[in-house]
């Protein structure tokens, strides 16, 4: 009797055999980054993650919410500690936080943007709350689902300041 699944017997003679088992992919990014800066930063996280389980990182996609917002996301990262929902800033200068918007005074000029953190911590539970609709559909339990953290990466090398 020929076993179903591998196995000498189930090799067909002169048949090729079957190599090395292929890495696994820790990194998936279907388009690069329209801005250079972006990309940067991109590479950088890429080169630091291990090649290990159970790291992941999944660059530049977008998910519809929902309430049918369209989010787009630079970076979802996996890491033993859980979930993070990355959001990259690439302004250079002297940041001061104020709460609601940060400003960053470049050797040219100020500039104000409005604190990415917040959005990005709205983008968290929208992506968790996409998640935990997929795994009731799939009967997974909803506690299976991680948290979804938010993190905001400053990669600039000419950022100066602290949050």
């Amino acid at each position: 009797m020929r076993k179903a699944w591998g196995g000498a017997s189930a090799r067909r003679p002169g048949a090729p055999k079957p190599g090395p088992p292929r890495p696994a992919h820790h990194g998936f990014q279907e388009r690069p980054s329209p801005y250079p800066w972006e990309q940067d930063a991109l590479d950088h996280v890429r080169a630091l993650m291990p090649q290990a389980e159970p790291y992941r990182a999944w660059a530049m996609f977008s998910f519809t919410a929902m309430s049918g917002r369209v989010n787009e996301c630079d970076l979802l990262i996996a890491v033993p500690a859980g979930l993070f929902l990355v959001e990259i800033r690439g302004h250079p200068g002297q940041l001061r936080n104020t709460g609601s918007t940060w400003n960053f005074q470049g050797t040219d000029r100020m500039r104000t943007i409005n604190n990415p953190l917040h959005l990005t911590d709205l983008k968290s539970k929208e992506l968790k709350s996409q998640v935990q609709w997929a795994a009731r559909k799939l009967g997974i339990s909803e506690r299976a689902v991680p948290r979804v953290e938010p993190a905001v990466f400053l990669s600039s090398p000419d950022v100066d300041g602290s949050i």
